[in-house]
Protein backbone atom coordinates (compact mmCIF):
# COMPACT_ATOMS: atom_id res chain seq x y z
CA UNK A 1 0.00 0.00 0.00
CA UNK A 2 3.20 2.43 0.76
CA UNK A 3 4.14 1.91 -3.38
CA UNK A 4 0.69 3.23 -3.92
CA UNK A 5 0.23 6.44 -1.84
CA UNK A 6 4.01 7.11 -3.17
CA UNK A 7 2.98 6.47 -6.84
CA UNK A 8 -0.75 8.85 -6.09
CA UNK A 9 1.55 11.61 -4.30
CA UNK A 10 3.53 12.15 -6.63
CA UNK A 11 0.87 12.46 -9.17
CA UNK A 12 -0.79 14.70 -7.43
CA UNK A 13 2.36 16.88 -6.25
CA UNK A 14 3.07 16.61 -10.10
CA UNK A 15 -0.18 17.34 -11.71
CA UNK A 16 1.96 17.90 -15.18
CA UNK A 17 2.82 14.63 -15.74
CA UNK A 18 -1.27 13.57 -15.81
CA UNK A 19 -1.70 16.39 -18.29
CA UNK A 20 0.31 14.47 -20.73
CA UNK A 21 -1.79 11.06 -20.79
CA UNK A 22 -4.90 9.50 -21.29
CA UNK A 23 -4.39 6.03 -19.64
CA UNK A 24 -2.52 4.94 -16.12
CA UNK A 25 -1.54 1.40 -16.42
CA UNK A 26 0.23 -0.73 -13.86
CA UNK A 27 3.09 -2.71 -15.60
CA UNK A 28 1.44 -6.25 -16.82
CA UNK A 29 2.34 -9.30 -14.68
CA UNK A 30 1.42 -12.54 -15.38
CA UNK A 31 -0.47 -14.40 -12.35
CA UNK A 32 -1.53 -17.93 -12.43
CA UNK A 33 -5.25 -18.73 -12.21
CA UNK A 34 -4.98 -19.18 -8.51
CA UNK A 35 -3.48 -16.09 -7.86
CA UNK A 36 -5.83 -13.58 -10.03
CA UNK A 37 -8.50 -14.91 -7.75
CA UNK A 38 -7.07 -13.78 -4.54
CA UNK A 39 -5.43 -9.98 -5.63
CA UNK A 40 -2.17 -11.14 -5.65
CA UNK A 41 -1.37 -8.60 -8.95
CA UNK A 42 1.75 -6.40 -6.42
CA UNK A 43 1.05 -3.12 -8.89
CA UNK A 44 -2.86 -3.63 -9.53
CA UNK A 45 -4.45 -4.75 -6.58
CA UNK A 46 -2.78 -2.09 -4.24
CA UNK A 47 -3.19 1.15 -6.82
CA UNK A 48 -6.91 0.02 -7.09
CA UNK A 49 -7.36 -0.26 -3.61
CA UNK A 50 -5.75 3.22 -3.23
CA UNK A 51 -7.52 4.61 -5.99
CA UNK A 52 -10.88 4.04 -3.98
CA UNK A 53 -9.74 6.75 -1.78
CA UNK A 54 -8.59 8.44 -4.64
CA UNK A 55 -10.25 12.38 -4.86
CA UNK A 56 -8.23 13.48 -8.20
CA UNK A 57 -9.84 11.21 -10.67
CA UNK A 58 -6.70 10.25 -12.06
CA UNK A 59 -6.94 8.28 -15.07
CA UNK A 60 -6.35 5.40 -14.05
CA UNK A 61 -7.25 1.59 -16.43
CA UNK A 62 -7.63 -0.69 -14.31
CA UNK A 63 -10.01 -3.33 -15.31
CA UNK A 64 -10.26 -4.76 -17.93
CA UNK A 65 -6.66 -3.97 -18.65
CA UNK A 66 -5.31 -2.54 -21.68
CA UNK A 67 -2.52 -4.80 -21.95
CA UNK A 68 -2.10 -8.36 -20.81
CA UNK A 69 1.08 -10.67 -19.92
CA UNK A 70 -0.51 -13.65 -21.10
CA UNK A 71 2.14 -16.24 -20.06
CA UNK A 72 5.15 -16.16 -17.17
CA UNK A 73 8.43 -15.06 -18.44
CA UNK A 74 12.04 -15.15 -17.55
CA UNK A 75 12.71 -12.14 -14.38
CA UNK A 76 14.76 -9.05 -15.60
CA UNK A 77 16.50 -9.16 -11.88
CA UNK A 78 17.54 -13.18 -13.04
CA UNK A 79 19.51 -11.44 -16.06
CA UNK A 80 23.12 -11.27 -15.63
CA UNK A 81 24.53 -10.11 -19.26
CA UNK A 82 22.91 -7.73 -22.09
CA UNK A 83 22.29 -10.94 -24.13
CA UNK A 84 20.01 -12.25 -21.76
CA UNK A 85 18.28 -9.37 -20.83
CA UNK A 86 17.50 -8.65 -24.74
CA UNK A 87 16.46 -12.64 -24.88
CA UNK A 88 14.39 -11.99 -22.11
CA UNK A 89 12.26 -8.64 -23.31
CA UNK A 90 11.70 -10.39 -26.59
CA UNK A 91 10.07 -13.02 -24.38
CA UNK A 92 8.14 -10.40 -22.40
CA UNK A 93 7.35 -8.72 -25.94
CA UNK A 94 6.14 -12.18 -27.36
CA UNK A 95 3.92 -12.36 -23.92
CA UNK A 96 2.35 -9.38 -23.99
CA UNK A 97 -1.19 -8.86 -25.83
CA UNK A 98 -3.29 -5.76 -26.39
CA UNK A 99 -6.89 -7.26 -25.93
CA UNK A 100 -8.96 -4.30 -27.47
CA UNK A 101 -6.39 -1.97 -29.58
CA UNK A 102 -9.04 0.43 -29.69
CA UNK A 103 -8.56 1.10 -26.29
CA UNK A 104 -5.39 2.09 -26.87
CA UNK A 105 -4.98 3.64 -29.86
CA UNK A 106 -4.20 7.63 -30.08
CA UNK A 107 -3.49 7.41 -26.71
CA UNK A 108 -0.76 8.59 -24.11
CA UNK A 109 0.30 5.90 -22.08
CA UNK A 110 2.18 6.32 -18.30
CA UNK A 111 3.19 2.74 -17.34
CA UNK A 112 3.67 2.58 -13.28
CA UNK A 113 6.11 -0.39 -12.18
CA UNK A 114 8.06 -0.70 -8.30
CA UNK A 115 11.98 -0.73 -9.94
CA UNK A 116 13.27 0.49 -13.01
CA UNK A 117 16.89 -1.56 -13.48
CA UNK A 118 17.88 -1.10 -17.38
CA UNK A 119 14.00 -0.58 -19.37
CA UNK A 120 13.89 -3.47 -20.93
CA UNK A 121 10.52 -4.54 -19.61
CA UNK A 122 9.14 -0.65 -19.93
CA UNK A 123 10.54 -0.46 -23.53
CA UNK A 124 9.04 -4.20 -24.35
CA UNK A 125 5.37 -2.76 -22.85
CA UNK A 126 5.56 0.01 -24.79
CA UNK A 127 6.86 -1.37 -27.96
CA UNK A 128 3.73 -3.87 -27.67
CA UNK A 129 1.36 -0.44 -26.88
CA UNK A 130 2.70 1.64 -29.34
CA UNK A 131 2.31 -1.59 -32.37
CA UNK A 132 -1.59 -1.55 -30.96
CA UNK A 133 -1.84 2.22 -31.87
CA UNK A 134 -0.51 4.20 -28.75
CA UNK A 135 1.16 7.52 -29.47
CA UNK A 136 3.33 8.07 -26.42
CA UNK A 137 4.04 5.73 -23.75
CA UNK A 138 5.43 7.43 -20.70
CA UNK A 139 7.50 5.19 -17.76
CA UNK A 140 7.29 6.07 -13.84
CA UNK A 141 9.00 3.93 -11.19
CA UNK A 142 8.81 3.88 -7.88
CA UNK A 143 13.29 3.22 -7.61
CA UNK A 144 16.04 2.76 -10.16
CA UNK A 145 18.45 -0.19 -9.52
CA UNK A 146 21.60 -0.72 -10.55
CA UNK A 147 22.01 -3.34 -12.94
CA UNK A 148 24.32 -6.00 -12.63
Amino acid sequence: MIFARIILGHLYTHPELVDEVDAIIPMPAYLEPHQARKGNDHTGYVIERAILEDDEDLPFVLDPPLIEKTRATPRMRDTTSLIERQIAAHELYAALHVPDPARVRGRRVMVYDDVFTAGSSLNAVAMRLKASGAVNVYGLTLARAQWR
